[in-house]
């Protein structure tokens, strides 16, 4: 399984990464993005990187055309990358569709350093932390990761890294805490039609979901994202 922390910066200095950084330069779809795309999957296709599709982004962590990442392939992995063990490889996003499917290209840039070969399957094992705090109101949704609690007007939560030091609960009625860093990462808001309003305590943004579970989920990853500076 690919995770944050095996994905590797893409800083493998060729003739792709050039390809690549005048892509991401472009923040707009204009006629000029839309050429380097194509520039950039016809020269993958010379260079013989394998092309492939997945419908669940989890999976390849990456959902922009556009972005990459290096990877060391496990002795032991299964799936498209397969043939691809005990290399370095680049892994692209060329592709967006409908839904979260999205299309990918792939191709060894190196053998992996003998210190990173990875030969046998690890699982991963986070001990998760809850403010204290959050068990003295009413707990609206409880996973061993994640706890959406109730919040009452005019209550005050310090969080880090925030402007002002407390969140800003004006409008929103809950507060989702992430056990994997212990502390709030978002607020919500229930609509009456059952979707869901969420707010990541570091993004101004208001975003709809249309359920709570998809909200923590899609919450998580942009918050995980933005702390990792994979956005």
């Amino acid at each position: 399984m690919i995770t944050d922390s095996t994905m590797l910066k893409d800083i493998h200095n060729d003739d792709v990464l050039d390809v690549i950084k005048a892509l991401n330069a472009q923040k707009s779809w204009t006629k000029e993005k839309y050429h380097l795309k194509d520039r950039l999957v016809k020269l993958l296709q010379a260079k013989d990187y394998i092309s492939f599709y997945a419908t669940n982004v989890q999976r390849y962590k990456i959902s922009r055309v556009g972005e990459s990442y290096l990877y060391d392939v496990p002795l032991y992995k299964q799936g498209h990358l397969l043939n691809f063990r005990g290399q370095r490889v680049r892994v692209v996003c060329t592709h967006s569709g409908r839904n979260s499917t999205r299309g990918y290209m792939a191709n060894a840039v190196s053998a992996t350093p003998l210190d990173k070969v990875v030969t046998k399957l690890t699982k991963l094992r986070y001990k998760y932390t809850f403010p204290a705090y959050v068990y003295d109101h009413e707990i609206l949704y409880t996973s061993p990761r994640f706890i959406v609690f109730r919040v009452e007007p005019k209550l005050i939560i310090l969080a880090e890294d925030v402007a002002g030091g407390y969140l800003d609960l004006d409008g929103y009625s809950a507060v989702l805490i992430d056990g994997k860093v212990g502390n709030p990462i978002a607020t919500i808001n229930y609509n009456e039609d059952g979707s869901v309003e969420g707010k990541l305590t570091k993004w101004l943004g208001v975003h709809t979901f249309p359920s709570l579970r998809c909200a923590i989920e899609k919450l998580s990853k942009r918050h995980e994202s933005w702390f990792t500076g994979a956005e």
